[in-house]
Parts: structure tokens; C-alpha cells; sequence
């Protein structure tokens, strides 16, 4: 398989993953509002998220890939956490890059990307 087309399959699990981040977002913002549920349940609902997501872009590279695909699975959750980090530090000035939640959230991205392709 040509070095082009394995890029296009991780860019297609990458979007897929964030449109499903978009859709979980609004789905938990929208519970947090009508139940007006604590800050923890915030973090958790976001923490499963991550790893919701970061499975899902693992199953997509891995079921295109068909060689390697817990490896593929673990690169596109690894990027999903980065282009995760990079939009925060745009968004927000002061953005710590590495805190302990946020290499727990490296963590829990990279395993669930590596999950999703072994599931693949």
C-alpha cells in the first residue's frame, strides 16, 4: 500500500473521531444543562469521550490498514490527543502543555486508539 493512501486513511479516522467528539459534546453539554449535574460528571463524560473517540478512529485505520493495526490504531489516538492539545494552546493563551490530567488524557487516547485497532 502507497504512502498516500495509509495518510488519507489516518486523516479519514481523524475526522470521523471528531465528529463523533462534535455529536458526544453536544449530547453530554446538553444533559449537563437539563440536569444541572456537577463538574465531575463533566470530566468524566469528556475523559469517556476521548476515549470513545480514540476507539473509534483506532477501528477505522484498523480495519483499512489490515496489517499493523494496532499500531495504526495507536498512532491516530495519539494524534487525536495532539490535535487535541494544539487546539487548546490556539484557544487558550495560557495553556500548561503537559499536566498530569493532560498526560492521563495522552494516556487514555493512545491506548484506546491502540484498542480500537486490535478490535478492527
Amino acid at each position: 500500500m502507497e504512502a498516500g493512501k495509509k495518510g488519507l486513511y489516518v486523516v479519514q479516522s481523524l475526522v470521523a473521531s471528531y465528529i463523533i467528539t462534535g455529536i458526544i459534546l453536544c449530547i453530554l453539554a446538553f444533559f449537563m444543562y437539563q440536569t444541572k449535574a456537577g463538574i465531575k460528571l463533566a470530566n468524566i463524560g469528556v475523559t469517556l469521550t476521548y476515549i470513545i473517540s480514540s476507539v473509534l478512529a483506532g477501528i477505522i485505520v484498523g480495519k483499512k490498514m489490515g496489517k499493523r493495526k494496532f499500531l495504526w490504531g495507536m498512532m491516530s489516538g495519539f494524534l487525536y490527543f495532539l490535535i487535541l492539545i494544539g487546539i487548546s494552546m490556539l484557544i487558550h493563551e495560557n495553556v500548561v502543555i503537559m499536566s498530569g490530567e493532560k498526560i492521563t488524557a495522552l494516556l487514555l487516547c493512545t491506548a484506546g486508539g491502540t484498542l480500537g485497532g486490535m478490535l478492527a
